[in-house]
């Protein structure tokens, strides 16, 4: 998992307990006299954005850093070295073709990459 992921989990985690505590507890009703009022409820994590669409998503094996490839399934460092050294590729077909990374890595990531 990368560092982001962790953390994005992590403030998830804690917004759902902030929540879950402020469901369970009781409020004081304001018409009995000597009720005390209730705190406001904490604040809740920012929701987490989305890209807009699905193509911006993709990692592009023909400018991606090895940061990024790094963090397809199935590529590491010496993976991600070995695409950078191959490029560039015209499309799936081409990167199949000049035999990059194994056939178990190539189903792994064949819906998380572009080319352009």
């Amino acid at each position: 998992m990368s560092f982001k992921t962790i953390i994005a989990a992590l403030a998830l985690t804690a917004a759902a307990s902030t929540a879950s505590f402020a469901q369970t507890t009781q409020p004081t009703n304001p018409l009995r006299p000597g009720a005390q009022p209730t705190a406001p409820a904490a604040p809740t994590a920012p929701a987490v954005q989305r890209p807009a669409t699905a193509q911006s998503q993709l990692v592009n094996l023909n400018t991606a850093p090895a940061s990024d490839l790094d963090n397809l399934p199935q590529i590491g460092a010496a993976r991600s070295a070995a695409i950078i050294a191959k490029r560039p590729y015209k499309d799936w077909n081409d990167f199949v073709a000049k035999n990059v990374v194994p056939a178990n890595a190539e189903a792994a990531i064949k819906d998380k990459v572009r080319f352009r």
